[in-house]
């Protein structure tokens, strides 16, 4: 009973720890316009969190001039923090803030805060406008804040297939190329990658996708990716395909 009183302690001061430095970091990006004043977290005096650590994970082009980033911040106590930002020449148009578990690869208790209040509206009329789809705002915010995996032969063993990887290569199998141009024509530079993979896997591209993995070429976005044991960014949208072109 005692020990239980006291993992029940603990657990209870962590998910306090955890949402003070969640407020903390809620306040402080409520009043950062420009992704510069970002550079330097471990120096700014909150009342409750202390960074440990903060790793900048991805910056990247994404569609019509704007960029997408990505921040981890590791405090000294409670769960890890991620960023998910949106900018335009420097100036943030939106930000996730969400607690981060590296165990399972997933973020919890997501915080939206925007700052240009026509950015996500805008931005999802443009692509649906560009890529011929019916996306919504709550399928950019999912697609951007999952940390999809590009790869066919991951870990130590090499016999790893991440689950969006393996779910295109069973798309592929089934020549299911109506599903297949739906990860093409995502907003996630991981989807559109497998899309584009399993679409000239199966050969036969219409026009249109044609045009449209030739302007994802151009934009040439950083993707998460894998290759045996080694996990993450460094590889491009162009250089994935390459093979398969």
């Amino acid at each position: 009973m005692r020990v239980t009183l006291i993992l029940l302690t603990l657990f209870i001061i962590q998910t306090t720890k955890g949402q003070n430095n969640l407020a903390d970091l809620n306040a402080y990006i409520k009043k950062t316009e420009n992704i510069s004043e970002l550079s330097n977290l471990k120096s700014v005096q909150f009342d409750s969190l202390s960074i440990l650590s903060t790793f900048n994970e991805l910056e990247r082009q994404i569609d019509f001039g704007f960029k997408h980033h990505r921040i981890l911040i590791v405090p000294y106590s409670g769960s890890d923090l991620k960023l998910n930002l949106v900018s335009k020449n420097g100036e943030i148009q939106i930000t996730w803030i969400s607690e981060f578990d590296p165990s399972n690869d997933v973020n919890f208790n997501i915080l939206n805060v925007p700052k240009n209040s026509d950015f996500l509206k805008e931005y999802v009329q443009n692509h649906n406008g560009f890529y011929k789809t019916e996306l919504t705002e709550s399928d950019f915010e999912n697609q951007i804040i999952n940390e999809y995996v590009v790869g066919f032969g991951c870990s130590i063993d090499g016999l790893t297939v991440p689950k969006e990887s393996k779910k295109m290569l069973k798309l592929v199998k089934r020549k299911n190329r109506e599903e297949l141009n739906k990860y093409l024509t995502s907003f996630s530079p991981e989807l559109q990658t497998l899309g584009a993979i399993g679409l000239l896997k199966i050969g036969k591209l219409t026009k249109e996708q044609k045009n449209i993995i030739k302007h994802l070429k151009n934009k040439n976005s950083v993707i998460y990716s894998c290759s045996g044991c080694s996990y993450g960014i460094g590889e491009t949208f162009s250089e994935r395909i390459e093979n398969y072109e």
